[in-house]
């Protein structure tokens, strides 16, 4: 019995000094936006799933958002190493990818972006960049351009002063209104100045961002697709267990199908609620906005072609069914 014992003892130290122990990975990320914007409500559900599913074995840490790393920095930092991931803006970073910013020209949902080859298309461009391409943490959400001065017809927008990042600028140039580059956080302040007239972004974010309070109209064409990604470092990636990278596609190709309609609908209520708060909406002729939003298009794409002659038509072809 005391041999016994004993056997069992050192068989306990044995399995006590080499059973391996999965030590916890922390993935570090920043965010293009602040945390509790409301296009931020897809993102977050992902990393509380990864986080949940994960049992401790990984983290998805938030280190913050423009405040703490301004957003036309953040894919650099991704890059280098300096953050693991970010949940980040293409319009910050396409022209360093591919010549220009184009996703947000997308005719498809992220589902129909893998099942066409496009996802893993897009991945082998991030790769030479040492990133990896996780997908589209938000999809539903479309763009508009807002202003203080009323537009009976396209005509009127010539000369407006207009805010835009690279996704707009193609489309206001061709407007014939004046692109002003700015960040976000410089809008109620330059609409509260008449430094700009308007400005191009997202449905969501207006009220939050309190610019409907210095804002009186919104152009009822509805254009592009949101075109914010969910990234990450490619030697973090590589370094991750096979389990662990599974685990982070399989909670985004779930994010992907499920937050596309949810972000939708809160798009589709943040509209009404613009409305409800005296932003008037301006409608073109039927001729004037079919016109108006082949011209996004139609820009848009004339610019990445440009940019990029060999990428550019075939990217196109991907993206418009």
């Amino acid at each position: 019995m005391k041999r016994l014992l004993i056997s069992l003892a050192v068989l306990l130290v044995i399995t006590m000094f080499f059973t391996p122990v999965h030590a916890k990975t922390t993935l570090k990320m920043v965010t293009f936006l602040p945390k509790g914007n409301v296009n931020m409500t897809a993102w977050m559900a992902f990393v509380d799933a990864v986080n949940e599913k994960a049992k401790g074995e990984l983290e998805i840490k938030y280190i913050g958002g423009p405040e703490a790393m301004p957003g036309f920095k953040q894919f650099e930092a991704l890059r280098n190493g300096v953050v693991d991931m970010i949940f980040g803006c293409e319009s910050y970073y396409g022209r360093q990818i591919t010549g220009a910013a184009y996703s947000h020209l997308t005719r498809l949902d992220p589902v129909k972006e893998r099942k066409n080859g496009y996802h893993n298309f897009r991945n082998e461009l991030f790769k030479k960049h040492n990133v990896h391409y996780l997908g589209r943490a938000e999809f539903g959400v479309w763009f508009q351009i807002f202003t203080n001065k009323y537009a009976k017809n396209l005509g009127d927008l010539k000369g407006q002063k207009i805010r835009v990042s690279a996704t707009y600028e193609p489309f206001v140039k061709r407007l014939g209104a004046v692109p002003v580059t700015m960040p976000g956080s410089d809008i109620y302040t330059a609409l509260e100045r008449g430094t700009i007239d308007g400005y191009a972004w997202a449905v969501l974010g207006n009220v939050q961002m309190g610019w409907v309070d210095v804002c009186k109209y919104i152009l009822e064409p509805r254009i592009y697709q949101m075109n914010i990604e969910a990234l990450i470092n490619l030697k973090t990636w590589e370094k991750l267990p096979k389990h662990l990278q599974q685990l982070l596609t399989d909670c985004m190709i779930e994010n992907e199908n499920k937050y596309s309609t949810i972000m939708a609908d809160i798009a589709e209520k943040e509209y009404t609620q613009m409305q409800k708060k005296g932003m008037e909406v301006i409608q073109f002729t039927s001729k004037e906005s079919k016109d108006y939003v082949n011209l996004a298009y139609e820009a848009g794409w004339d610019e990445i072609i440009k940019q990029n002659p060999d990428l550019g038509p075939k990217l196109k072809t991907m993206l418009t069914p």
